[in-house]
């Protein structure tokens, strides 16, 4: 049975830096809903507050939870849990309005509360949340009502901030009772309950995360996904997973770019890469010598042959970048940053 690819980007990465993902087309011994992602690690937690691993925070923010905004194409905020919100004149205050549909997976409401005490234990600096800097500016948290939510600013915000496309809520009546200070500790971590279009259904320790279809996710956030079930399976071993997707055990693995031309050679495997906004780069210390003369600094730049880095060490997967803005991020197509 045929299988057609995920959500695929065909933009490049960054100039050294590239994640590829293997798609098998072919799931012999699986129904066709079901979909088996290989990770090289097990998920950190699943716990959005004190997360840091990178596959965990996108199973938290587009499986399990829901953000109060969420980024369109261009990355710009979108309404998502928050049906709409406005600003005061002074762009001090940020009122919310939630919808009223969204429910836990237990089956209590999510409601304004639950928002403000995903802010005010975000905040809490015992909580360790990693981006807490990014609401450094909130001074208090107001809930009026259960579809109501209100960030009072100590100063005019120039944007809408963007932690909050990024920040999941968490359930107030399941962790209002854990100390921030404890919350790296708590059950909930590894048995979640969530608000998002997946639930939680079982973790098997450093082998398996299961997460099955929400049919009852809300219409006006997207309703229910079309695939029933997705697994997270621990893979660290590149050959464990190149036989996976041969086998069909797997339907979505990274690989080293220098792999790519072998994975190609296989016809039941496609080989996709999507855009990594992560630029890397030399850094010089200008306070000692000889970095602290610009020619010298300016020589070494010129002289490295950033092609040819991508070219050996990437197998092509990359886009040269002059600058920290990396040439496929929508901002640079703006302003030309980052472009050679």
């Amino acid at each position: 049975m045929m299988m057609r690819p995920r959500r695929i980007a065909s933009t490049p990465g960054a100039w050294l830096g590239v994640t590829l993902a293997l798609v098998a087309c072919a799931q012999p011994a699986r129904a066709p809903d079901t979909v088996v992602f290989a990770s090289g690690a097990d998920l950190e937690s699943a716990n959005p507050l004190v997360t840091i691993h990178p596959l965990a925070r996108q199973v938290q923010r587009y499986m399990l939870f829901v953000t109060l905004a969420r980024y369109d194409e261009r990355l710009e905020p979108i309404p998502y849990a928050a049906r709409s919100w406005r600003w005061s004149a002074d762009r001090r205050t940020l009122t919310f309005d939630l919808s009223p549909a969204l429910r836990w997976h237990d089956g209590a409401a999510t409601t304004a509360a639950d928002a403000r005490f995903t802010l005010e234990r975000a905040r809490d600096p015992r909580t360790g949340y990693p981006r807490a800097a990014d609401l450094a500016d909130v001074e208090w948290v107001d809930a009026p009502d259960d579809s109501t939510l209100v960030l009072h600013f100590s100063r005019a915000q120039p944007r809408f901030p963007l932690v909050l496309c990024e920040l999941p809520l968490v359930p107030r009546h399941l962790l209002a009772a854990v100390e921030p200070s404890e919350i790296r500790q708590a059950r909930f971590n590894h048995a979640p309950v969530g608000n998002g279009p997946y639930r939680f259904v079982r973790r098997d320790a450093g082998q398996r995360w299961v997460f099955e279809r929400n049919g009852d996710f809300p219409a006006a956030l997207g309703g229910p996904p079309r695939l029933r079930r997705v697994v997270i399976a621990v893979v660290d071993e590149a050959t464990t997973k190149f036989a996976g997707l041969v086998g069909g055990e797997l339907d979505v693995a990274g690989v080293a770019p220098t792999s790519a031309t072998l994975v190609e050679r296989d016809p039941m495997l496609r080989v996709m890469d999507f855009p990594v906004l992560l630029p890397n780069g030399i850094v010089f210390n200008t306070a000692r010598a000889p970095f602290d003369d610009a020619r010298v600094r300016r020589a070494v730049s010129v002289s490295i042959d950033r092609r040819r880095i991508i070219d050996v060490a990437l197998a092509g997967f990359g886009s040269p970048a002059a600058g920290p803005v990396p040439p496929d991020h929508p901002y640079a197509a703006a302003t030309g940053a980052g472009r050679d």
